[in-house]
């Protein structure tokens, strides 16, 4: 009897065996989730937004815009600060972030920040009630741009939901006889905190 020929077959045999079924399942499952995750990470740094970022445009609309003004009455640091002065109020027409993941602006229709005055601000506010849901000044070098986040009665309230139940007061800081109308200005919200890019420009009256 050839024992060696016999250990030699046994030896070829075993050497023609791959890895098992189960084993080369869970290489190609791991191999696919991989490549995947790569994908997804160049994809998401190609179109800007990096990984977790969501765009505004599809999460936050606002529209139709309407004039107001300051009244002796109404006059508060949260709402306007001087009578007279032009107020435009717009609605929120969708929305799923807080206030946190957003940036509000008015630009010109070159697309500059507007000149800014000291007396500028943005208001969220409830659609029964006047009592003042977000608000927050204007930074004198920033035009009409966020700079120091929401605030209410001194408590921060980034997290806050804005809702469908809430419009946006801006208070220009101009008197409402020196704004001029139909002149392209328009209101813009930038994406920040896990959202990205900005909405469509709403024009204002």
């Amino acid at each position: 009897m050839n024992v060696f020929g016999k250990n030699e077959r046994s030896w070829r045999k075993a050497r023609k065996r791959g890895v098992s079924p189960i084993i080369a399942t869970i290489l190609l499952v791991a191999i696919t989730v991989v490549l995947a995750a790569v994908l997804y990470v160049l994809i998401s740094g190609l179109t800007g937004g990096g990984v977790g970022s969501k765009p505004i445009g599809t999460a936050f609309a606002a529209g139709n815009p309407t004039q107001g003004k300051c009244w002796a009455a109404g006059v508060t640091a949260h709402v306007c600060a001087t009578a007279g002065d032009l107020l435009v109020n717009l609605t929120v027409e969708q929305s799923t972030v807080g206030m946190g993941n957003v940036l509000f602006e008015v630009k010109t229709s070159s697309g500059s920040a507007f000149p800014n005055t000291a007396a500028a601000s943005f208001a969220i506010m409830p659609l029964t009630g006047l009592t003042t849901v977000g608000y927050y000044p204007i930074a004198a070098s920033a035009g009409l741009a966020m700079t120091s986040g929401w605030t209410y009665t001194g408590t921060n309230t980034g997290s806050t939901a804005i809702t469908t139940t809430n419009y946006i007061v801006i208070d220009t800081g101009i008197a409402a006889g020196s704004w001029i109308p139909s002149q392209g200005n328009y209101f813009v919200v930038l994406g920040t905190s896990g959202y990205s890019g900005t909405t469509s420009g709403t024009t204002l009256p």
